[in-house]
Order: C-alpha cells, then structure tokens, then sequence
C-alpha cells in the first residue's frame, strides 16, 4: 500500500497553454468546457461507487429546490482562467438553485460546494490527499471525504475532513462510518463499496436496484391480495 505521508510531486495543474479561448479570434471570450481533452476515464469499481451514491443523494434530495448536486462536472473556480479547474467525482451545493448546469462556476454561483467526494484510484490517490485537498480547503469547502473503496492507494478506506478554524482538518473515522453534518447522513464502507445511511429514520438509502426490487415486491404483494378477494 502507498504510503500517505510520503512527500509526493503533483502534476504542475493548470498549464498556461491549456486556457481554451473561442473559436472567432475576434472576440476573447473564455470558454469554459463542458469536459476536457485530459479527463481520463475510471474502473468499473469508481464508476459504480459514483453512481450509486449519486443515485441516492439525488433520490434523498429530490424535493430540494437549493441543493445541486452532480458527479463529475468540471468545476471552474476562477474567473477568466478555465485552467482552474476539477471535475469532483461528487459535489453538492447548497443554497443554489437546483437545475441543469454544464459546468459550475463559482464566481456565478457565489457559493463553493460544501460538500465534495473523491474516490480514490492509482491514478488519481496523490492529488486527492494533497493538492484537492488544499484547493479545496483554500476555497471553503466545509466537508472533504476521500473513499477507497478497493482499499489499495489510502491508510484506511476513508478519510474525513472538516471545516475547522479556517481550515479542513481530519475529522475521526470510527467503525468505517462517519457522519456528514451537511447531508445529515452517515457515510458507511460496506465490503467494498460505501452506502448512506439515514439517523432519522435508522435506515439505509436504498440504490437504484433495491429500489426497483421493492417496487416490484409491492407490486407482487399487491397482486396476491387481489386474487384473495
């Protein structure tokens, strides 16, 4: 396993030669694109973890009006230098209205997402415990959790950060679960992946497929009882 605390060289990010300009030279507006020529795609295991956990954050605050919440959108964080940029594997803003976005902005926004999850992968490790996390922090993210879900590139499974004093800080990790403030939920490792799980209502949020199960359930049981009558 890599070790964290190791110094380790981060790729230079951005490069002046990226910044993208439009097409008509006569005019100098800064495009600002929906993805990137260097975004590089992930494993099935990254790709599902996102997913899922996006699946179920969107369901958990779906009658919300002023959170957004997205997974992989490229996000822009100073103006006039599109070269600013990550694309979080998961972010989630509050305060903003919830509608469709190609990217977010956050001179536009005027709100940093308080809420931003990584998942980690070989090729991403290093940056998520070093550079986002101090980008992150500069700008006033309240809440910084990075994932492993195959348990191979972090110390532990999960690593916890929060806003203190101006700063993002380790916050305590125990039993593989650990409770966000923001969303109210408790993010939990299970085997090898990680599942939300609900205080209020002393349950997990249910994925896509679980949900699709238990529809089909009741419809079952629904049918059964009709032909009882």
């Amino acid at each position: 396993m890599p070790e964290v605390l190791e110094q380790t060289q981060t790729q230079s990010f951005p490069r002046e030669k990226d910044i993208y300009y439009s097409s008509n030279a006569d005019e100098e507006e800064i495009i600002y694109p929906e993805q990137r020529e260097d975004d590089m795609g992930e494993s099935s295991i990254h790709a599902k973890v996102i997913n899922r956990l996006l699946q179920m954050l969107l369901y958990f605050f779906e009658q919300r009006e002023d959170v957004f919440l997205s997974g992989n959108m490229n996000l822009y964080y100073e103006e006039k230098n599109p070269n600013k940029c990550y694309a979080p594997d998961l972010l989630i803003a509050f305060g903003v209205p919830n509608h469709e976005r190609q990217s977010y902005q956050v001179w536009k926004e005027k709100v940093f997402p308080q809420v931003i999850i990584e998942i980690s992968s070989n090729r991403t490790w290093k940056t998520d415990i070093s550079e986002k996390l101090e980008i992150y922090s500069d700008l006033g993210a309240e809440e910084y959790y990075i994932l492993d879900p195959e348990f191979a590139y972090l110390p532990a499974p999960m690593l916890a950060f929060y806003r203190q004093d101006e700063r993002l800080l380790t916050a305590n990790v125990q039993n593989d679960r650990i409770l966000s403030p923001r969303l109210g939920l408790e993010i939990v490792r299970a085997e090898n992946t990680f599942r939300l799980f609900n205080p209020q209502t002393d349950e997990f949020l249910r994925t896509l497929e679980e949900a699709e199960s238990e529809l089909e359930r009741l419809k079952a049981e629904i049918e059964r009882l009709k032909t009882q009558k």
